[in-house]
């Protein structure tokens, strides 16, 4: 049984006609199943774990990365796969997980080839990509317990699960610091960043000294500074793509 979530941002008259395909093609392949629309009076949650409820064994999100992102931390918890497909301008977790946008994702779900991948978890939440820290001074970073790595110039800090450098099944997450080599002049232009910087960790603890910095996620804060990351390894089942940027 299949359970649809269209994100409200979809549910929109921009994309009036490519909903109506999707549901048209998952009648075809004959994977069409219960669809529910995000309003502010459904919570992702609970839609998710009504779905569990009902036996759904797949899930699958109808919209960007920032539902995807949303979903997790209930998706994490339920014996469910996990299927996407992609509507809205930001959707770089589903080209990574090598699904095309709108109907084309619908062969992709009927095809069925899965794949089981790690998360991410800080504090009591899960991620699927990545988490971002601005730019800040005094910045260290405590890996597994094993080593220590000192940001000397204000730099960012993007902690992956998967990227260009990460594979989202290798048991670890990767955090990559890329230090500023050149300031904006009186709060104008552009600031310039060196090569980044790649330590893979299990256990990463971000500390910022007196200086509190956002660690964000879809440009949210998700929490603050200090705080612990650690990988949550193959925990979540996913509906993959033939073009996926991983073996």
């Amino acid at each position: 049984m299949y359970t649809y979530i269209v994100e409200a941002e979809a549910n929109t008259k921009k994309y009036e006609a490519e909903l109506s395909h999707i549901e048209s093609r998952l009648i075809e392949l004959e994977i069409s199943g219960r669809i529910e629309k995000l309003t502010i009076l459904k919570s992702l949650k609970e839609i998710i774990n009504d779905a569990v409820r009902n036996h759904s064994e797949t899930v699958v999100l109808i919209g960007s990365d920032k539902l995807v992102n949303d979903a997790m931390s209930t998706l994490a918890e339920a014996d469910v796969t996990i299927g996407i497909i992609p509507l809205g301008e930001t959707n770089t977790i589903a080209t990574a997980l090598g699904i095309p946008n709108g109907t084309a994702a619908c062969d992709v779900l009927s095809a069925r080839i899965t794949s089981t991948l790690d998360l991410g978890r800080v504090s009591n939440r899960y991620f699927l990509s990545k988490l971002y820290v601005p730019a800040g001074s005094n910045v260290t970073l405590e890996c597994d317990s094993k080593f220590h790595v000192s940001a000397l110039l204000p730099s960012t800090i993007d902690i992956a699960n998967f990227s260009e450098e990460s594979d989202p099944r290798d048991g670890h997450l990767d955090v990559v610091v890329r230090p500023e080599t050149r300031k904006r002049l009186f709060g104008f232009g552009r600031a310039s960043y060196s090569h980044a910087s790649v330590f893979p960790f299990k256990k990463l603890t971000i500390r910022s000294g007196s200086e509190s910095l956002p660690i964000m996620s879809d440009g949210e804060t998700v929490i603050k500074t200090p705080a612990t990351i650690e990988v949550a390894p193959k925990k979540l089942k996913v509906i993959v793509g033939k073009h996926r940027k991983f073996a």
